[in-house]
């Protein structure tokens, strides 16, 4: 069933992408007979909803110097969509990666978010997460008046991306003739039932927004609040692997399961506010302000058991297909863990602004802008785990399972146990298959804690000249940001207190019984508020740095999670206006170049990888060291307008993309050669010290020098068709290297009692040793084009005033050369395409719309926030919305509109680099969303 879904998008997919060119090939010969409708006289029609939302995206396209896209809200606090990157996945060329079922991230020309950069109101933003992505989450779409997307950059924009930058921005209230409020509320409903007992399947969102003005419009306040607590459901399958199914075979079976259920919520209470102020024409003042208080609980249960990787054997063996057993029985798997997952997520996000500009006669124009902004973000992350019994305490041995499994024609193992785990008398708290730790072991907590604040302060001037000057005018100026980036990561076991092996759950903490027939079990298994148990010391945890009894990997996990990241960029600009003719066409456009000066540091921890037992304290050494380099990119962007209202656009830019934070960052464990070992060899060389993995602070960005050419024709203030293409010729990236390293300082492992005669004398003598990690390469490309169109039937008869739409389809490659192998670029998506068909007319308004992105390689959240590269398969998310907006009487300024998302219930599907599609190692289905909305805009 979901082999002929998948195919049947992909083959949807194409029939639109043909749709898509030969629209365009027809738009464009016909371009001169819709220029001649165009020059008749017309009546101004004054349009609302959808169609205004298009008509001045178009309007700040087309007036553009550079290549951009554009969303703009419908109406005060109303985007097309209740998140922004879910408005900002339908643009040309704009694809979003889901996150727990929503658009998180975003890719520009399929490039992934490693090579764009967010702004807000024009300013870098800190990031929650453990990198610089901005994750849309934070920003609530009912706040924002219009997104831009830079496809290609000028010298006058502090901040700029390889794939592009996506601009946010507020409203300005001065740009309002009269006083608006606009208050909305709405429901959410996911199609899924609430997976865990107790918690929600529906939420509310509430927004308020208040615009005025004052002293005869020379100032003016805008003033906005948002509140939502969405809840969203998740059903996932992730196999541990795929295992010969038998000693010898060549054929595959699943060699263990984890499958869970989830409901969770993110809670988020934003606040908005911008002052303007023009005492004189000569004065023009903007003051604006930001705050989100965002929390997110996920609860997620699990199963989890190994099937040939713990043990078990195969017995009943069925058929093969794509080289796997699909059916069969584990008569003797050893143990079952029941798993109880939570994350709870605080992050808190402030941004304030202070922009200026003085008019100095009528030439001269002098800007300043003054910013800040800071993230906090706590999680508190929880994997307790709780079974029939623990192969910890002889007395209390699990009982062995049996398990019998079928696959689905898209290569999903359903697994079926037999034993019951709905009992809180017979399922305990404990450590089932005694995964390290000792008896008292019962999970695991982290903790990790990120701040990240960005001051910054940009100083301009720019020159106006005449109409007949071939340079329309000359910007210049310096901004410098200074941005500092931490984590601190504490993780423990979760000790049970007392010396014990198990526990049952207090009933005072107990849930109820989740359904497990997801799992193949028709009992259901206990849920409990882990939580709440934690914070009631139920468990003992001890920082595993300071814990002689925890695992080594992981009091060395803790240090390498711990990092500090200090980043100052000031970079300095000159940016010429052109205007002139090119054979007697009007020419516009801008050449400049910027020189952006990176003074980077690292607080770089280190710890040796041999850890004696019984250590209290672990021997971790700092090292500050970083790099300052300034990287000079020139760029030009040429609008030649053509007859019949077409535009020819080049760009050229050598552009950049900074390193990961957590790349410059991250600590790293070490291993150091003893004297009675024979060194490894690299290149040639002995060396005596190694470590793998932790931060760079040399780390220099990705550079690319880009070339794009669009080709644009505009019917009317509502259609528009373009061609583009790109190419991306990348002359430094980031990959994993080997390089040598100086040791200086490190400390050499701590003695050992246990093995006295062991000694470092010729590592202590030879301090310079190999490290493999993140370094600098070069060669390679990315390429693409795109084709879009965005038509209102009325073009072709006024019978059909009120129907459009808009389509776009991107076909993109890559290519890097890593130790002779030619590789993708991570995040490209190679196949993109954005429709939308919508009707607008008397009140009533209706659109569906569909996004599909190609399989791509991409940077996975998992559980404990690190980022690991999975390829996801493709998928086509279709999405519609049906309204009505009272236009006259008493209910005049009401709307209702009724939205779902993801109706066709798109599984997000994962699988390993080495496998193949059908070797899937995550399949999550997140069910659809319903939305009915209500809001009020006062006249």
């Amino acid at each position: 069933m979901k082999t002929s879904n998948k195919q049947g998008s992909r083959k949807s997919a194409r029939h639109l992408q043909t749709g898509a060119f030969a629209g365009c090939a027809i738009f464009l010969a016909s371009s001169a007979a819709f220029a001649q409708d165009q020059a008749e006289p017309t009546e101004e029609v004054v349009v609302t909803g959808i169609r205004k939302s298009i008509q001045d995206s178009i309007g700040v396209k087309k007036n553009e110097s550079s290549i951009v896209e554009v969303v703009s809200a419908e109406d005060i606090g109303k985007l097309p969509d209740s998140s922004i990157a879910e408005s900002i996945a339908r643009l040309p060329g704009i694809a979003a990666q889901r996150t727990n079922g929503r658009a998180q991230t975003l890719s520009i020309r399929g490039l992934g978010p490693d090579f764009t950069v967010t702004t807000f109101n024009g300013r870098e933003q800190a990031s929650a997460n453990d990198n610089r992505t901005v994750e849309f989450d934070q920003y609530p779409s009912e706040l924002v008046t219009q997104v831009k997307i830079y496809k290609t950059p000028d010298a006058g924009m502090a901040y700029q991306g390889i794939a592009g930058t996506t601009d946010i921005s507020t409203v300005h209230p001065l740009a309002y003739a009269d006083r608006k409020f606009a208050v909305s509320y709405k429901r959410e409903v996911n199609g899924q039932d609430a997976n865990i007992p107790g918690l929600d399947d529906a939420g509310d969102r509430v927004n308020l927004t208040y615009i005025d003005q004052f002293a005869d419009n020379t100032f003016g306040i805008a003033l906005g609040f948002a509140y939502n607590k969405t809840p969203y459901q998740a059903q996932t399958k992730e196999p541990w692997g795929y295992a010969p199914a038998c000693d010898g075979c060549v054929e595959l079976v699943i060699g263990g399961d984890k499958s869970g259920v989830q409901s969770s919520f993110y809670e988020r209470k934003a606040f908005m506010g911008v002052m303007e102020y023009t005492p004189t024409d000569n004065v023009h003042m903007v003051l604006d302000a930001y705050h989100s208080d965002f929390n997110e609980l996920q609860t997620i249960q699990r199963v989890e058991f190994g099937t040939i990787w713990s043990g078990a054997s195969l017995t009943n063996p069925g058929p093969i297909v794509n080289n796997r057993v699909q059916s069969g029985v584990f008569p003797n798997v050893p143990f079952v863990v029941i798993e109880n997952y939570n994350n709870d997520r605080d992050a808190q996000v402030d941004s304030i602004g202070l922009n200026s500009k003085f008019s100095v006669g009528d030439d001269w124009t002098i800007e300043n802008d003054l910013s800040w902004s800071k993230v906090e973000r706590e999680d508190l992350r929880l994997e307790s785990t709780a079974g029939l019994g623990t192969n910890n305490d002889p007395d209390l041995l699990p009982p062995v399972e049996t398990v019998s499994f079928t696959t689905t024609p898209d290569g999903r193992s359903i697994m079926s146990p037999t034993l019951n785990y709905s009992d809180y008398g017979t399922v305990f708290l404990t450590d089932p298959g005694g995964w390290g730790g000792g008896e008292r072991r019962a999970g695991f907590v982290g903790a990790p804690r990120i701040e990240d604040e960005i001051q910054a302060i940009r100083l301009s001037a720019n020159r106006k000249f005449s109409d007949e000057f071939l340079i329309s005018d000359v910007s210049f100026g310096v901004n410098y940001a200074d941005r500092t980036k931490s984590k601190r990561q504490f993780q423990s076991n979760l000790w049970l207190n007392g010396d014990i092996s198990h526990a049952v759950v207090p009933e005072e903490y107990r849930t109820g019984i989740a359904d497990s027939s997801f799992f193949g079990s028709p009992y259901g298994i206990i849920g409990y508020n882990a939580l709440a148990m934690y914070r009631d010391d139920f468990w003992a945890p001890i920082n595993s740095i300071n814990d002689p009894n925890a695992n080594p990997n992981d009091r060395t996990n803790n240090v390498q999670n711990t990092w500090d990241v200090t980043e100052k960029l000031t970079t300095a600009f000159v940016k010429v206006g052109i205007n002139t003719e090119l054979g007697g066409l009007p020419l516009r456009g801008n050449i400049g170049v910027q020189a952006i000066t990176a003074d980077q540091s690292t607080d770089l921890r280190l710890v040796s990888g041999v850890i004696p037992d019984n250590t209290p304290v672990l021997p971790i050494v700092t090292v500050t060291d970083g790099d300052k380099y300034t990287d000079v990119l020139p760029s030009l962007n040429l609008a030649l307008e053509m007859p019949h209202d077409m535009k020819l656009r080049f760009g050229a830019a050598v552009t950049v993309a900074r390193p990961r934070l957590d790349e410059l960052g991250g600590g790293a464990s070490y291993t150091v050669t003893n004297d009675d070992s024979l060194p490894p060899n690299y290149e040639g060389q002995f060396y005596y010290w190694q470590r793998s993995g932790g931060g760079n602070p040399k780390l220099r960005p990705w550079k690319a020098n880009t070339f794009d050419l669009s080709l644009e024709k505009y019917f009317a203030e509502q259609a528009y068709v373009s061609v583009a293409a790109y190419y991306k010729d990348l002359k430094t990236y980031i990959f994993n290297a080997s390089t040598i390293e100086d040791f200086t300082g490190v400390p050499l492992p701590p003695f050992n009692p246990a093995d006295p005669d062991v000694t470092y004398d010729d590592a202590d003598a030879n301090r310079i040793g190999v490290s493999t990690l993140k370094t600098n390469g070069s060669g390679g490309h990315v390429q693409g084009f795109e084709i879009t169109a965005s038509i209102p039937f009325s073009l072709f008869s006024q019978a059909l005033d009120g129907f459009g739409f808009i389509i776009s389809g991107a076909k993109n490659s890559s290519e890097i050369t890593i130790n002779d192998e030619e590789v993708d670029v991570p995040g490209l998506s190679k196949e993109i395409l954005n429709s939308t068909l919508y009707y607008e007319k008397y009140g009533f308004s209706a659109r569906v719309s569909n996004r599909y992105r190609g399989s791509f390689l991409g940077e996975i959240p998992l559980f404990d926030a690190t980022l690991a590269y999975n390829n996801v398969h493709a998928e086509s998310l279709v999405d519609a919305q049906i309204g009505y907006s009272f236009q006259s009487g008493a209910m005049e300024g009401l709307s209702i509109s009724l939205a779902g998302t993801n109706l066709t219930d798109e599984p997000f599907v994962l699988n390993s680099l080495d496998q193949p599609e059908y070797n899937l190692n995550k399949y999550q289905k997140y069910g659809a969303t319903y939305a009915l909305t209500l809001s009020y805009v006062f006249q």
